[in-house]
């Protein structure tokens, strides 16, 4: 009977945990721009063992503001069929990638009037979200045709948590497109945008695991296997390896958790090929109404550009041409985030960056060549070195989060002369039940 008492409050408490970690991609991105260092619901996309974490809720988003995704979107439209003027400054230009999606769990315990929920079974899926990380080396073009944004964007999951709180997830993602350049429901290009030579195919499946190591430690790895193939449809696929590890050790003297660690990805893409791997320590804490974060990632990286080849050999396309063709990256970022609730429970204000010093070196058929790197400082990317947003809070279950555009404090007395002006980049949001 004490073990059952004792089961229910672990899985009352951890519920309690879990109301207040909920995460979105734009509260990850105004605050430090990954969520590496601290759990969050965003990374059951890495690991879908964490999805029983986070039981019965709803996450969506409204997509992300992006200047150059936007214009460059403005001029294929521009070229296109569709007839829109973009020289009127009033002009709607909706964000990129809205999606939604939820989770859904039931508990199969003989003991649920103890407190105790596990066994439990979760089972949930996404629409219409794009995969960044398997996408990230994917061209606009490829043989003269452009490369399409897939249609189908399915997220499927599937989890269990044993009675010792142990968790299992898998996932599996399918994004699709065959002959057609389609972009809200429009064809870019006209007749142009039709051929048997505009396709793209993506496909994942992950593996995960959640596990209680010690009293005060929990282990996370998963693994993660994806195809993709685009352009030609004779092209052949190519296979990508993903293992991502972490440990969350609790410090009660800081009230926080000491969390190493250990990433590896082999992303391979028709031409391209990218080898990634990254090490390193974070720290998160609990403030008083608040919650703030610092990680040191070790990394290193290599892009080989290699070139397109179809089934019969024949060179189909080289991303970079003769200039680039093997990148290595060597070096080190660090980042932090924080937010606290102002004024009222229900409002909370984030900011956060990151900082990339790298040494990189460039081969090719001609010459070696290297510099130093580091990350953008502003081009409304995820990757660049600060952001800012909000959150709104309403009673532990609504939770809405917005990325502030970083330009907007020094342009807000022009945010109606044009349309390169907005107030937010980002907007997500999820519900619990």
């Amino acid at each position: 009977m004490r073990k059952v008492r004792l089961m229910g409050v672990l899985a009352t408490s951890l519920v309690g945990l879990c109301q207040q970690s909920f995460a979105t991609f734009a509260r990850v991105e105004s605050m430090g721009k990954s969520a590496t260092y601290f759990m969050d619901d965003v990374s059951i996309f890495q690991n879908p063992a964490n999805m029983n974490i986070f039981p019965n809720f709803l996450i969506g988003e409204m997509g992300s503001y992006r200047q150059s995704k936007i214009d460059s979107t403005a001029i294929g439209e521009i070229n296109g069929n569709n007839g829109q003027n973009f020289n009127n400054p009033r002009y709607n230009r909706d964000p990129e990638n809205s999606w939604f999606g939820g989770i859904f769990s039931y508990s199969i315990s003989k003991n649920k009037e103890m407190g105790s929920f596990y066994p439990q079974i979760s089972i949930g899926g996404a629409l219409n979200r794009i995969d960044e990380e398997l996408f990230s080396l994917v061209p606009d073009f490829a043989n003269g045709y452009a490369i399409p944004d897939p249609a189908t964007n399915f997220d499927g999951f599937l989890g269990f948590t044993l009675a010792n709180g142990g968790m299992i997830g898998s996932h599996i993602y399918v994004a699709m497109q065959e002959g057609a350049n389609l972009h809200n429901g429009q064809i870019l290009g006209g007749d142009s945008g039709i051929s048997d030579n505009i396709n793209i195919y993506g496909l994942r499946f992950d593996l995960g695991l959640n596990w209680p190591l010690a009293r005060n430690i929990d282990g996370e790895v998963s693994f993660g296997f994806a195809s993709l193939a685009y352009g030609p449809s004779d092209v052949d696929p190519n296979y990508s390896l993903f293992i991502k590890t972490r440990l969350f050790s609790t410090l009660e003297i800081i009230n926080g958790e000491l969390v190493p660690i250990l990433n590896y990805s082999s992303i391979k893409a028709p031409g391209q090929e990218l080898n990634d791997f990254e090490a390193g320590l974070g720290v998160n804490v609990s403030l008083d109404r608040g919650f703030f974060w610092l990680g040191v990632t070790g990394l290193w990286n290599q892009l080989d550009q290699i070139g397109m080849t179809s089934t019969n050999g024949s060179m189909r396309y080289n991303s970079y041409g003769s200039n680039k063709n093997l990148v290595t990256n060597t070096g080190a970022r660090i980042a932090f985030g924080i937010e606290r609730n102002i004024w009222w429970d229900w409002l909370v204000l984030r900011v956060g960056g990151q900082k990339e010093i790298s040494y990189r070196e460039v081969q090719d058929s001609e010459r070696t060549y290297n510099y130093t790197y580091t990350n953008p400082v502003a081009d409304t990317s995820p990757g660049d070195h600060v952001g800012f947003g909000l959150g709104i809070n309403v009673e532990e279950k609504l939770k809405i989060d917005a990325t502030v555009a970083e330009d907007v404090v020094f342009t807000a007395g022009n945010l109606f002369s044009g349309p390169q002006h907005h107030v937010l980049s980002r907007i997500s949001a999820t519900y619990s039940f």
